[in-house]
């Protein structure tokens, strides 16, 4: 069977995204915040998906790709043109009054100018740039000869900066430009435009297994430098200096050059806070603490538990659990997975302070995990120096499952406390992503969770279970076991449901499975927040969700009520995550938590207000209300569920 194309697929919900700036009832702050987050997945498509499909697509399938992209490029471009425009958030330099214009040449002087790098272009014939933002500059010395310069910008300067007392911003490139002839003393400015070149990030170096890791991560990196531009913005559309810049860098056919009047307007996530009235401010929220005071370990041997983040907080559940780990004299040992962890986190302390005071504390630590890299080999190097055990990954694979095990002494024998998680382990994810995490005490379960840390550290045979599904060893086959035993109900005309809710469904093996059901009779819902290769048909109803809080959890189901078999983890349906990745799904057998996460899906089918449904051939549009009923936005039912479980 013919499927969609992934990319396109992905497009489409960015789209979805762009739609949430539109929405006059959010504040001004978060419709800002949703352009600055489609211009940065925008980013990192041109840096990894892009660069993919050229390696991986036919002419015809290419030429599909590369049209959507420039369509949808436009499309951003102009909607963030009159949204920014229209509401004056960014105003030029040449428009402000002598007093302000003074206050902010002032601030370039003392704040902006001692950062900067300037360059005249002498003999060579390209630039080889790094990644980042630029501005070139034309100018004439006393002879009338002309030169080639460039400023580049350092990324830690803000890019907009407010104006004192004022409600609106500048942006930097603009507040460099009025400034040249500061910068170019004695030298006639002829013009100047901004620029910003990506990189492809699809670059690894073929890897050894007696190759260092961190030797491999950090050769990748230098490569990824020097790697090919696979988008070039220009912040102009004066064709000299157009014509200059495609003769400077070293494009190629391949390169997507954009031009217009702003660049890299990923930087709108930033803009401060300052100038919006506080009734258009991003609207903060504050987790719930639904974990009782007293032992950590008492309370998930009593029962299995359940937090979901944001709604529940990760510092009163995960960060606790590890904390409380770290000190507990009756604690033995503590194993971890870590692919992305927050700046200054809390879970690295915990970690550092059980070994510290004689905890084994094992840690798998994914170099690979993309932009990630340089963050995760300087952790790894804390942990190494504070006596934590480091493990790698293997050299083809990356460890993307979220496990963390604690054994603990407890009359005389050792309890395992288990942890599987759908989101990182990071405190800063999970106050934006919506994730599940899962406590338990069952034993079996911990022993199949050490079995499964074990295989992702050492040379094992893999193994059977019935409480976890793993990737790249089981998990695709336990997945298809699931979907045939609904085929077989539907043939024997029973009721017969599946729900995937996920990130991505891409995998086509897994797609073909979902069709044969559907065919067969089987009721399938598909919750899929960005790129999803199945179109709706007879039986396949798919649905998207775009809200406040990013939709991150992975659950899928299979049948209904209390029969139902229920599963959480780590994973996608993509090709990626069943047969090149470490990956978790754990079985979800408490009869409580189980309906609770029915409910959930029961909810995100329900929403009125953030969901979308999918149509064919990448088309979508908003579920409409039906009259006489009231406007329900799950997320915010999760709101007040969180709230009525706080302690």
């Amino acid at each position: 069977m013919k499927y969609l194309l992934r990319d396109v697929s992905w497009l489409s919900f960015n789209e979805r995204v762009l739609d949430e700036a539109s929405r006059d009832e959010l504040p001004l702050g978060e419709r800002v915040l949703f352009l600055g987050i489609v211009n940065s997945n925008l980013d990192e498509f041109m840096q990894v998906r892009y660069p993919a499909c050229i390696d991986s697509l036919n002419q015809k399938e290419l030429t599909r790709v590369t049209e959507a992209i420039k369509k949808h490029i436009d499309k951003v471009t102009k909607t963030c043109e009159k949204f920014i425009s229209s509401r004056e958030l960014i105003r030029p330099v040449s428009k402000l009054d002598k007093k302000t214009t003074k206050w902010v040449n002032k601030l370039f002087k003392q704040n902006i100018y001692p950062t900067l790098n300037v360059m005249t272009i002498t003999k060579q014939k390209t630039l080889s740039l790094h990644a980042g933002m630029y501005i070139l500059v034309i100018t004439e010395d006393k002879d009338e000869n002309e030169k080639l310069n460039y400023i580049e910008i350092p990324r830690s300067l803000d890019r907009f900066i407010q104006v004192k007392d004022n409600k609106f911003c500048i942006s930097i490139e603009d507040l460099i430009q009025s400034n040249l002839k500061y910068i170019f003393n004695g030298r006639k400015i002829i013009n100047s435009c901004p620029f910003t070149i990506t990189r492809s990030a699809e670059v690894y170096i073929q890897p050894s297994e007696y190759m260092d890791p961190i030797e491999l991560v950090s050769k990748t990196l230098f490569e990824r430098q020097n790697s090919w531009i696979t988008r070039l913005e220009i912040g102009t559309n004066n064709k000299k200096l157009i014509k200059k810049l495609r003769e400077l860098l070293p494009i190629t056919p391949q390169t997507m050059v954009l031009t217009g009047n702003r660049v890299q307007l990923s930087h709108l996530k930033k803009m401060p806070s300052g100038i919006y009235s506080d009734s258009n401010k991003i609207r903060k929220f504050e987790p719930y603490n639904t974990f009782p005071k007293g032992n950590i370990f008492d309370y998930i041997k009593e029962d299995d538990r359940l937090v979901f983040h944001p709604y529940e907080s990760f510092q009163a559940s995960m960060v606790r659990f590890l904390q409380e780990a770290s000190v507990d004299k009756d604690v033995v040992s503590i194993r971890i997975t870590l692919y992305r962890v927050s700046d200054n986190s809390e879970i690295i302390t915990a970690l550092l302070k059980a070994a510290d005071n004689g905890k084994l504390v094992t840690v798998m630590v994914e170099l690979k995990a993309r932009f990630d890299e340089h963050h995760n080999i300087e952790i790894s190097r804390i942990l190494t120096e504070g006596g934590v055990r480091i493990v790698y990954t293997k050299p083809n694979l990356k460890t993307h499952a979220k496990v963390c095990l604690v054994t603990r002494k407890e009359k005389g024998k050792l309890k395992i406390y288990s942890h599987v998680g759908t989101g990182n382990y990071s405190e800063s994810n999970a106050k934006q992503y919506s994730d599940y995490s899962y406590f338990t005490a069952k034993q079996d379960t911990g022993y199949d969770l050490v079995r499964f840390f074990n295989l992702l550290c050492s040379d094992q045979e893999p193994f059977k279970s019935n409480h976890i599904a793993y990737a790249p060893y089981n998990m695709r086959d336990v997945l298809m076991e699931q979907i045939d035993k609904e085929i077989k109900k539907a043939k024997d005309k029973k009721k017969a449901y599946i729900i995937c809710k996920c990130n991505s469904f891409t995998d086509d093996k897994v797609a073909n499975k979902i069709v044969e059901a559907a065919k067969a009779g089987v009721k399938v819902g598909l919750i899929i927040r960005g790129a999803c290769i199945l179109e709706p048909m007879k039986n396949i109803k798919i649905y998207s969700i775009v809200g406040r809080f990013l939709e991150h959890s992975r659950v899928y189901i299979f049948g209904e009520g209390l029969k139902a078999r229920v599963f959480i983890g780590s994973s996608d349906i993509m090709y990626r995550n069943l047969n090149l990745r470490n990956e978790l799904l754990i079985r979800v057998e408490n009869k409580e938590i189980k309906a609770r996460i029915q409910n959930h899906i029961k909810w995100y089918l329900e929403d009125t207000i953030n969901r979308r449904k999918i149509l064919k051939n990448y088309g979508y549009e908003m579920v409409k209300l039906t009259k006489g009923k009231k406007a329900f936005s799950a997320q915010e039912a999760m709101i007040k569920e969180a709230k009525k479980m706080a302690h």
